[in-house]
């Protein structure tokens, strides 16, 4: 399954490139928090009556890739505890250049549903909602943190099943 989201940053490029690079460490964070907004929407369409069994979110951040004109960060984001119930995301977060004052963040992702056919249903009738959210709330606090007093971001998004 893809996901696909991105937000603007009203901030020139190189700022936003540099603050996002020296921010490297609270991506973690950011993650753990949104991972746990989608099991907030998981828990609100009532999936299930057990108890979460993923308490947290680990993620890995690869070197930068600079370009002439953007920058990727690799990621690898799982869903700690229960690893063979949660899918492995595989992404790229690209900041790129929207003119001279504005930026773009730009999260591309792909995960394959775990449980084989069945977390396949799951996940194109619900789950893949909740990675959504989890992906939205992601880069939202990403442009929020980068944004800083130059007004809000704002967001587009597109989602892409296959």
């Amino acid at each position: 399954m893809f996901v696909y989201y991105f937000v603007y940053v009203d901030r020139p490029f190189r700022k936003v490139e540099r603050e996002l690079l020296d921010r490297f460490e609270e991506l973690g964070a950011w993650a753990s928090e949104a991972y746990r907004d989608g099991e907030n929407i998981r828990a609100r369409m009532a999936v299930g009556k057990t108890p979460l069994l993923a308490k947290e979110v680990s993620l890995h951040v690869g070197e930068p890739i600079r370009a002439h004109a953007h920058t990727t960060l690799p990621l690898m984001w799982d869903a700690t505890g229960s690893p063979g119930l949660f899918p492995r995301m595989l992404a790229d977060l690209i900041v790129a250049p929207l003119g001279s004052s504005r930026a773009q963040l730009t999260f591309r992702g792909s995960y394959d549903p775990p449980l084989g056919p069945v977390g396949e249903v799951l996940d194109r009738a619900l789950l893949h909602r909740v990675a959504e959210a989890s992906v939205k709330a992601f880069m939202d606090r990403i442009a929020s943190a980068l944004s800083q007093a130059d007004g809000p971001a704002t967001s587009e998004r597109e989602i892409i099943n296959s």
